[in-house]
């Protein structure tokens, strides 16, 4: 069975050591790779993942566009089509829909934000020019969700929130990572299970979301809008695939979660 991991990290190579450096302090998780394209690739063949989605981030707007040209790089022949990496914008970007413009036709096919890093409520004012120009485009949008070590205290995108973008924005291409909300999965249950907005399995395990709370949110959900991910380096995607396959969901709805619905939102086929 294919295999797209819709949510991984890599850097630049000179940058990469003190990326995960810094992240495994932050976040005390061992990653599983040296954090390069190349490591990523090497990871994706140990455990069998065809294509990886990269997601960039750019946490100031002064990295925006060294973040953009890097997504860009991963196009590259040496990585032979199985990298699809996502931009990034920051919300103090003065052109922030002339930026999304430039990337959609720079091949890119969608683009992370974080929201923690930024330091803005998800459903602020500060984000909605993101919202509306990805919602303009039909361009996917990549958001962390949940509870994160670097804002331990104040979580900037809860499911309650999340709900609200939604409402907002009909049609927007939404993809909250980590089930909905790291470590809130009762009110991702309660707030977004059944809504048109998009989840990666992302991370999960790892935090102890129970078989039977994830079974509960993915019979709630519409079939076509769970993902696999792994948030590579900081998860095996072997072991997350497992995890998936432990559920006893049946061969239909592996396939989706695993490569269908990614190509399908991803615009690369249909399910």
């Amino acid at each position: 069975m294919r295999i797209i991991d819709f949510h991984t990290h890599c850097f630049p190579p000179h940058l990469a050591p003190k990326a995960l450096s810094k992240l495994s302090e932050n976040i005390h998780i061992k990653p599983e790779y040296d954090g390069t394209a190349e490591g990523l690739i090497k990871k994706m063949d140990a455990c069998g993942i065809d294509k990886s989605v990269v997601l960039n981030i750019a946490t100031n707007y002064r990295q925006e566009s060294k973040v953009n040209a890097f997504a860009m790089s991963l196009f590259g022949e040496e990585y032979g089509g199985r990298l699809i990496p996502f931009g990034s914008v920051h919300p103090d970007n003065p052109n922030i829909r002339e930026t999304i413009k430039t990337l959609i036709d720079g091949g890119i096919k969608g683009i992370k934000i974080h929201p923690d890093y930024t330091g803005n409520m998800v459903d602020s004012d500060e984000l909605k020019p993101i919202f509306a120009a990805c919602c303009e485009f039909g361009l996917p949008i990549a958001i962390h969700a949940g509870w994160d070590p670097v804002s331990s205290t104040l979580i900037h995108a809860t499911p309650d929130k999340i709900a609200k973008v939604i409402r907002e924005y009909p049609g927007l291409r939404l993809v909250a990572a980590h089930m909905g909300g790291t470590l809130q999965w009762e009110d991702v249950l309660r707030h977004l299970a059944g809504k048109d907005v998009w989840f990666d399995i992302s991370i999960v395990y790892e935090y102890g979301l129970a078989p039977t709370l994830i079974c509960a949110i993915i019979d709630a959900h519409p079939k076509d809008k769970i993902v696999f991910g792994s948030d590579g380096p900081w998860s095996c995607p072997a072991k997350a695939a497992d995890y998936i396959r432990s559920l006893g969901l049946g061969r239909d709805m592996e396939e989706r979660i695993f490569y269908k619905n990614a190509e399908a939102l991803l615009g690369l086929t249909t399910v």
